[in-house]
Formats: C-alpha cells, sequence, structure tokens
C-alpha cells in the first residue's frame, strides 16, 4: 500500500468515526446542556476535513518526490468522502425523524428539506475541494522548502 493510500485510508476511518460520533452526540450532549454550537464542533467533519488537508499537503511537501498535484489529489478524494459522510449522515437522519448535528447547527438549515440540504452539500464538495488545494499550497510549499533545508546541499 503506499503511503498516501494510507494516509488516506486512516483520515477516512478517522472521518466516519467523528460521522458516526456527530450522528448520536447531540442525544447524548444536549440532555447535559451542551449548547449546540459546542457539540456540532465536537463531532465536526469539518474540522477533521481541515486536519486531513495539514496532514495530506505537509507529508507531500516533505517527501522527497513529492509533488503538490498529488497531494492536491489525495486531498480532494479526502474531501469529497467527507462530503459524502456528510450527505449520508443529513440523509439518514431525515429518514430516521432523528434529532442529530446533520440538522446543521442551531437549526440553521432546519427548514430546508433534506434532499435539498443534502444537495447543496454535494456542490459543497467542489468548493471544499477547491478551496482546500488553494489553503494547502503554502503548508506544501512550506514543508517543501523545510524538505530542502535539512537536505545536505551539494557543491
Amino acid at each position: 500500500m503506499s503511503k498516501n493510500l494510507r494516509v488516506f485510508s486512516i483520515l477516512a476511518a478517522v472521518a466516519l468515526a467523528v460521522a458516526v460520533l456527530r450522528y448520536y452526540m447531540k442525544g447524548l450532549l444536549q440532555p447535559l446542556g451542551v449548547s449546540d454550537f459546542a457539540g456540532s464542533f465536537v463531532a465536526s467533519v469539518t474540522i477533521v476535513t481541515l486536519v486531513g488537508l495539514v496532514i495530506i499537503f505537509a507529508k507531500e511537501g516533505r517527501a522527497a518526490e513529492g509533488a503538490y498535484w498529488r497531494a492536491a489529489s489525495w486531498f480532494a478524494a479526502f474531501a469529497l468522502w467527507c462530503q459524502a459522510l456528510i450527505i449520508a449522515g443529513i440523509l439518514i437522519a431525515a429518514r430516521t425523524g432523528t434529532a442529530t448535528y446533520y440538522d446543521e447547527m442551531n437549526g440553521k438549515h432546519m427548514s430546508l428539506p433534506p434532499l435539498t440540504h443534502a444537495f447543496q452539500h454535494s456542490i459543497a464538495a467542489v468548493v471544499v475541494a477547491v478551496v482546500g488545494m488553494i489553503l494547502g499550497a503554502p503548508v506544501y510549499f512550506l514543508a517543501k522548502r523545510g524538505r530542502h533545508a535539512s537536505e545536505p546541499q551539494s557543491k
């Protein structure tokens, strides 16, 4: 298994675990008086996506044969995976009628039909991937600069 595939698989498994937790967290935290904002933040697939962005671009930047576009493509796949988990959570929560953080923080999207909300996240998948590629560039190039500084200089 390639290193990139291994990193992707680990991040995808973490995102899946967080997505499942997100489904149940509102039922566990709301009776304790935890605000929707705090609870949603604790079980945030978006936070996992951002952490994955840094890991993917930094790891590729430090690699001897690292390439920005390789990191960008792995991140795009990860961003699509994360949005697919969110879409699945929205649709499952709607189907079961369970109050979850997939209803959106502070009920922001409660008035939207679940299919519309899910469709918006399918569009957001592309936006997240593109914005992630832009935000990942400085991470990649900083990591790459560190790679050159640590390698011996040839004369």
